[in-house]
């Protein structure tokens, strides 16, 4: 694999009681790289010997696991404030959330709860290859995931009341319906005109 190759995401995950951030390769997410690998071969896809190393020697990263490759992913954790930071930068500008989603995550891991959950555009579907005894969906968690499972406080899109990700996905309907006037105007009372 080339660094052509990589694709980075962000994926937010809830172990122990604590969310935590990282943005990484996407390919690490694939939770059951078994169930993953078993996919290809039952499409007829010949499948190149896989080094374990690749992913900490972990085939299936689930709650027995976590402890060791959380530890290992540790060079890519973000904090929240900084991605937070980087999204009220980028804020006024933005149409949409298309504009930002590579500060927006696109799975939710579960560890405590075992569940995964993803939403994004395209690409492996992540929550297709869960361990053994995990749930999984594909949802708009950052929306619709109740304030138990998610609670509002570890979204950083949320500021002093603001639903950044709400107003983009606005912004996006009315500027797909040609209402630029309603844009320009919450604009200038965004940036205080």
């Amino acid at each position: 694999m080339s660094l052509l190759d990589v694709e980075l995401v962000l994926v937010v995950v809830k172990h122990c009681n604590r969310f935590r951030w990282f943005k990484s390769d996407r390919e690490f997410w694939v939770l059951d790289f078994n169930k993953w690998t078993k996919d290809f071969v039952d499409a007829g896809y010949k499948v190149p010997d896989s080094d374990p190393a690749v992913r900490f020697g972990i085939p299936v990263v689930n709650e027995n696991t976590a402890d060791r490759f959380l530890s290992e992913l540790t060079p890519f954790e973000v904090s929240p404030n900084d991605l937070g930071n980087e999204l009220v930068a980028r804020f006024p500008e933005a149409k949409s959330w298309w504009d930002v989603k590579d500060l927006l995550p696109i799975f939710f891991v579960d560890f405590d709860g075992k569940h995964g959950c993803g939403f994004y555009p395209e690409g492996t579907r992540m929550e297709r290859y869960v361990p053994e005894g995990w749930t999984s969906e594909f949802e708009d968690f950052m929306t619709k995931y109740p304030e138990k499972r998610f609670p509002r406080q570890e979204k950083f899109w949320i500021r002093d009341g603001v639903d950044m990700l709400q107003e983009l996905n606005d912004r996006g309907r009315r500027v797909s319906k040609g209402d630029w006037g309603s844009f320009f105007g919450y604009l200038r009372k965004f940036l205080g005109f």
